[in-house]
């Protein structure tokens, strides 16, 4: 063999080489993408996972909205049939403190009966085996911020104990309060904080992409405390957001994700990756001419994680 001729069959190798990685890195994201129900608004559970499983994603992050009084068994059976694992699921009852505005996600306003609720939500999602189960501290507003904490940390202590003895454990969201008030959590760094005083290893942070994009320090604090991330639910941001339900497809937005997803990686985390948007069509209030819940629900899957592997590959 001439050097030339070594020359082009070791570039050909190399890029063979290279080709694979790439693929295994692709791969290694696939095996972890999920779909959130919420981001399908208008299908049923089974639905759901025939959309899901054809999409290529291996986890449902289900909505405890989409679950059926008296059929549970038949949906763990449909869920158990499709291969899907459920991953970061929504319980309808997810914080101990109320949420403002409370139409999304109504319940008492008594802090007891809402813990209460929050509980029997988690035993009926436990059933799924889920990964983890969301949960938010709920709004301050009306409260003297010590005693909603202090309302907040025993509730989710209480709570967190309930998760481990079922098996499964909770993830903590902040919220960044553009339209809503689901927490009185802010950033990252508060709601570690806020984890260590509750204590435990049975609940960690849930990282949303829509809710901690912009912050001061985002990358270098998203690598600090990626173990303790339990799950991320990805997104991307228009600005100005037209209301607070105008979340963007991965790509479309203004989010640096490759950089959000290098951060997580070389952090450890490996956990999953969980779609969620929400757009509204009018059923809140506004009629968003280009909303996404207007596509084909496979179409909107197949360019969220389109958009997702393109930032992947793209990580910094």
């Amino acid at each position: 063999m001439s050097d030339a001729d070594r020359a082009k069959w070791l570039e050909s190798r190399s890029w063979s080489l290279l080709e694979i990685v790439v693929k295994e890195n692709a791969m290694s994201l696939l095996q972890r993408l999920s779909v959130c129900q919420l981001s399908l608004p208008d299908t049923t559970f089974e639905q759901d996972l025939d959309l899901i499983k054809a999409s290529g994603a291996t986890g449902v992050a289900i909505s405890e909205f989409k679950l059926r009084d008296g059929e549970e068994g038949r949906q763990i059976a449909a869920l158990k049939e499709s291969g899907l694992t459920a991953t970061i699921c929504i319980p309808a009852n997810t914080s101990p403190l109320p949420l403002r505005p409370d139409n999304i996600f109504p319940g008492p306003a008594d802090p007891d009966l809402r813990l209460e609720a929050m509980l029997e939500s988690i035993r009926r999602i436990a059933k799924f085996e889920p990964d983890c189960i969301l949960v938010v501290t709920g709004s301050s507003s009306g409260y003297d911020v010590a005693d909603a904490r202090k309302i907040a940390v025993e509730a989710l202590r209480e709570a967190t104990a309930l998760a481990v003895s079922l098996g499964t454990r909770l993830a903590l969201e902040t919220n960044r309060n553009e339209g809503l008030d689901f927490s009185f959590l802010r950033s990252m760094p508060e709601t570690i904080d806020f984890l260590d005083e509750v204590g435990g290893s049975g609940i960690g942070l849930l990282y949303d992409f829509y809710h901690l994009w912009d912050e001061d320090n985002i990358v270098a604090d998203t690598e600090r405390f990626a173990s303790r991330i339990f799950g991320v639910q990805y997104n991307d941001w228009r600005e100005p957001p037209r209301c607070f339900a105008d979340r963007l497809l991965p790509g479309d937005g203004i989010m640096d994700i490759p950089a959000l997803l290098g951060a997580l990686e070389r952090g450890g985390y490996t956990g999953w990756y969980d779609f969620e948007i929400f757009s509204d069509d009018g059923r809140w209030g506004t009629e968003l001419p280009d909303s996404l819940w207007k596509i084909p629900y496979d179409k909107l899957i197949e360019r969220a994680h389109a958009g997702l592997l393109k930032a992947w590959d793209l990580r910094t």
